[in-house]
């Protein structure tokens, strides 16, 4: 069933979205003024690094591999296609192949923060410091490759948004799950991005059997390939080609799916049928890191956000543990980021229950 919410937001928030398909964005002027003024963005890239050489002969417009899979996808009579969001020239356009890794539409490292993006981080950064008890910044560590903006302080490592994300992501999956203490499991990423949380979680999660990537953006599907591959991690994360997914996934029996920012900018039909997927393969639990706080909102093609969270409930899904992804009222008010983290599960028909952590 699909309800509408929140109509005078939902203006707002279709406005914003009808500007950005023009190549232009609504930025307030002040904390304290109402009006907006109207500036073109563009996607940045920290070009300090160089592109490995052997990787920037690959991630080129004409790669053969990138184009059969364009061309695959293209083809695939499926409701898991994406929507005008991700389709939309200008969406295409926010990020360049060989600095994938830049502010762009995988990750909005900087134009989320927005003025002082150095302070912002450094919050952030050591919020995320104060629960690492398994010194996980330290281990992961950062280096800036594929036009990744970085921060360097005297007190931390080299830090990102990828790292500082995949991070406290790990963190909450381990408080409400077990993560980082269970053995022989398999995670499902849907909408996998360029393989960012596959890449830490590989590093990170000793128990982890096998990591599956699967996106229904043809870039995706070849980034995280290349990528994951390029960081040496493949062995164990593994990506699935949309047109042949379901089953080998089914023969994986993932443990536990992940969906950050993705559903979000789905349509429904897009994200009914991954839901009723995930169903169908028993996966017993789902994380979901929406784009709009802890509100579960699809993107569609006219601009409409519709509340996808019965769909959820009809498929088994109830919500388990719900937390803003920073806990810290002040941090969270000066950094701006809002964002939660919505862990739910389902009482599968194999016997694995609900999957979640025994403590």
């Amino acid at each position: 069933m699909k309800h509408a919410v929140h109509r005078q937001p939902l203006l707002l928030s279709s406005a914003r979205h009808l500007l950005r398909s023009l190549g232009l964005t609504a930025v307030r002027t002040s904390s304290s003024v109402t009006s907006y003024r109207l500036r073109r963005w563009a996607g940045t890239h920290n070009a300090a690094q160089p592109v490995p050489v052997e990787m920037a002969r690959v991630l080129v417009d004409h790669n053969e591999e990138l184009t059969d899979l364009r061309r695959r996808y293209q083809a695939v009579a499926s409701p898991l296609r994406p929507g005008r969001f991700w389709r939309h020239n200008t969406r295409q356009r926010d990020f360049n192949l060989r600095y994938f890794r830049g502010d762009n539409a995988y990750v909005w490292q900087l134009r989320q923060l927005g003025e002082n993006p150095k302070l912002k981080t450094y919050l952030y950064a050591r919020y995320v410091a104060a629960m690492d008890e398994r010194g996980l910044l330290g281990r992961l560590a950062e280096d800036g490759a594929f036009g990744c903006w970085t921060f360097s302080y005297r007190s931390l490592p080299l830090v990102s948004r990828d790292l500082l994300d995949s991070v406290n992501e790990i963190y909450f999956l381990d408080r409400h799950w077990g993560l980082l203490s269970r053995q022989g499991y398999t995670v499902l990423d849907v909408g996998a991005g360029y393989g960012r949380l596959a890449h830490r979680m590989v590093e990170a999660c000793p128990g982890l059997h096998r990591y599956l990537c699967v996106d229904a953006i043809a870039e995706s599907t070849f980034l995280s390939r290349q990528y994951l591959r390029f960081r040496g991690v493949d062995d164990r994360a593994v990506v699935l080609d949309l047109d042949e997914w379901e089953e080998k996934a089914a023969a994986a029996r993932p443990d536990l799916a992940v969906n950050v920012h993705s559903f979000s900018e789905m349509p429904m039909s897009a994200i009914t049928a991954w839901i009723g997927m995930l169903a169908r393969l028993e996966v017993p639990a789902l994380l979901i890191v929406p784009n709009e706080g802890a509100e579960l909102l699809s993107h569609e093609d006219d601009y409409a956000r519709l509340d996808f969270s019965p769909v959820l409930a009809e498929h088994g899904y109830t919500l388990a543990a719900s937390e803003p992804i920073i806990r810290d009222d002040d941090v969270r008010e000066l950094t701006g980021l809002r964002d939660h983290f919505l862990l739910f599960v389902r009482s599968g028909a194999d016997g694995r229950g609900t999957g979640l952590s025994p403590t």
